[in-house]
């Protein structure tokens, strides 16, 4: 009997190890999870939507163009008096965005690094969000002509469930053809 337990175990716990590299529109590459499968209801702007119901794991990938956060903070002069036209000052203001929609949130610090090359910024949150007490972790990243923010979250109850195969996630990141010439 324990035999199969064991076995059972086993195999849980290599089929939650797979690995599946999606692709999206040629722009970039990300590692997820095979137990994730994708959705179209959690971020109308992402470009990538994936997710585990049963687990309550959850990941969306959002990109825009450098040049429109750019002009949006260097034409409009209050968010040009707070935030700068760089990865700094757009994580700052998706960080302030979060803030007014979460209660209860508690924001790590900022976190400087590179992915696969890229500049990046990491952080975690905690709040709740629609009564529901929830942790995210997110990389804003700075690719050749685009910011890319890679969310993930959960429940808060099952951050340590999660928490390193977001760590994986977002650092399995990876924008493709990066060594053509920016387009003026």
């Amino acid at each position: 009997m324990s035999c199969c337990i064991l076995i059972s175990f086993l195999i849980v716990s290599c089929a939650n190890e797979e690995i599946q590299s999606i692709k999206i529109k040629g722009q970039y590459e990300i590692n997820l999870p095979k137990t994730l499968s994708k959705a179209d209801n959690l971020h109308e702007d992402a470009s990538l939507q994936y997710q585990n119901i049963f687990n309550e794991f959850y990941t969306i990938v959002i990109d825009e163009p450098i040049s429109d956060f750019n002009d949006l903070v260097t034409q409009d002069e209050y968010l040009a008096e707070s935030y700068k036209p760089n990865l700094t000052g757009y994580s700052n203001l998706l960080k302030d965005n979060l803030s007014a929609t979460i209660k209860n949130g508690k924001f790590s610090k900022f976190e400087d690094t590179k992915i696969n090359g890229m500049e990046a910024k990491l952080m975690n949150v905690t709040g709740t969000v629609d009564g529901i007490d929830v942790y995210y972790q997110f990389g804003f990243v700075k690719g050749r002509d685009r910011y890319y923010q890679i969310v993930n979250w959960t429940e808060l109850s099952r951050k340590e469930d999660h928490s390193k195969v977001m760590a994986k996630i977002i650092s399995s990141f990876k924008e493709l053809n990066r060594s053509k010439k920016k387009i003026q």
